[in-house]
């Protein structure tokens, strides 16, 4: 019997303080976004926790579409983290809601294993272009102080910069890895884009030879600096005539390590958009079945062995070098 390693909880997918261009769900191009998806109830929350922790997760992930800190029952999460080995692993679009900082620092401190701030340039004007509505110049302020609070209370906690790979960030890449080994950052991860509206197509750094060219020999230029920060990610791309077939180089990182279970209870196998996804198969509702079920189905074993016959596979800018 197999379990996940790793659960998502998309707790408030449709709830977010910024209007990134690139989000599936939140950004400015998805003009008709109105709010569908109730954010999780404190009930099914406790159901997902308790059943996670009782197959040995070691890692919870409150929602990556929207802001998880903006969630009304985080307190439940912190609550019972506190009393397990299982550790939140956090991403966060690094506003830090309602309490600032500081407050939040001294609450997730405790129960983090890894926390993941998004961050597109220190320079404000093409962050906050990316990342429409942020504020630049307090992110940088608040991650020194995260970092400052970390050092000094929990020195064991991983910090990471993440960060899409853009053409109009692109030459901010390197100076973003300096400022992350100036300021003791543990990693900085990055995605490359998935494209969710065609005006964003033209960021795309894997959309034709030249950009392909350009990234690879940004990898070359920027390996200098792995003996002073992680960096997740930064790989060379493969050529994008691959005639339709995922590279037997590459692998999911997801499949066989971890599950989702969106808002209402329903269970996903992986983080790509949620228009894309559904393509992948209905797995359930954990109301009427459990995690265990899920991950040891022969469904689930077949899309294992299968997966990079999915059309949605060959596309995805998440897989990695194996």
């Amino acid at each position: 019997m197999n379990n996940p390693w790793r659960m998502t909880i998309d707790t408030n997918p449709d709830q977010c303080n910024l209007n990134c261009i690139m989000c599936d769900t939140h950004s400015i191009y998805n003009k008709n976004f109105k709010p569908k998806r109730k954010a999780m109830d404190e009930n099914l929350l406790e159901k997902v926790l308790d059943e996670a922790f009782n197959l040995g997760v070691k890692e919870i992930i409150p929602t990556t579409m929207g802001e998880p800190l903006l969630y009304k029952y985080f307190d439940i999460i912190i609550t019972k983290l506190v009393e397990k080995d299982t550790k939140l692993n956090l991403t966060t679009n690094g506003t830090f809601p309602n309490i600032g900082v500081e407050k939040w620092a001294k609450k997730l401190l405790p129960i983090l294993s890894d926390i993941k701030i998004s961050i597109n340039s220190i320079d404000a004007k093409i962050n906050e272009s990316i990342m429409i509505n942020d504020n630049t110049s307090k992110k940088i302020q608040d991650i020194k102080k995260f970092v400052e609070l970390r050092d000094k209370l929990y020195p064991n906690v991983s910090i990471t910069l993440q960060v899409t790979f853009l053409d109009s960030n692109f030459n901010e890449l390197e100076d973003l890895i300096q400022f992350a080994i100036k300021h003791k950052i543990d990693r900085v991860k990055g995605h490359q884009l998935w494209i969710t509206y065609d005006e964003i197509e033209k960021e795309s750094l894997q959309n034709n030879s030249p950009k392909i060219d350009k990234w690879n020999k940004f990898i070359d230029i920027i390996d200098k600096y792995r003996d002073d920060i992680k960096l997740v990610n930064f790989e060379k791309l493969e050529s994008n005539d691959t005639n339709g077939f995922v590279p037997e180089n590459y692998n999911c990182p997801f499949l066989s390590r971890e599950l989702w279970v969106d808002y209402n209870g329903d269970f996903n196998v992986c983080c790509a958009p949620s228009d894309k996804r559904v393509s992948l198969g209905n797995w359930g509702n954990i109301k009427n079945k459990t995690i265990e079920e899920v991950f040891n189905s022969k469904e689930y074993f077949n899309l294992i062995q299968n997966y990079k016959e999915q059309e949605i596979c060959k596309k995805c800018s998440l897989r990695i070098p194996s």
